[in-house]
């Protein structure tokens, strides 16, 4: 287990959890959002592959439209 900081708040996740595996164990519901990890956004086509390390700092912003 390793100790990150999502939005703000620390959380503990399996050791070698990917992007992807973080947004399926939140069940993130929107599918518009954007992932920064140490103030880097990660794109999309690397959520499988970027694995979030002890202490990584992760934002989840969502983008929300109305009228």
């Amino acid at each position: 287990m390793i100790k990150i900081t999502l939005n703000g708040e620390e959380k503990v996740i399996k050791l070698d959890s990917s992007v992807k595996s973080l947004i399926e164990t939140i069940e993130l519901k929107s599918k518009m959002f954007v992932v920064e990890k140490n103030l880097k956004i990660v794109a999309k086509e690397d959520y499988e592959s970027c694995i979030i390390q002890d202490g990584d700092q992760l934002e989840i912003v969502g983008f929300f439209g109305g009228g």
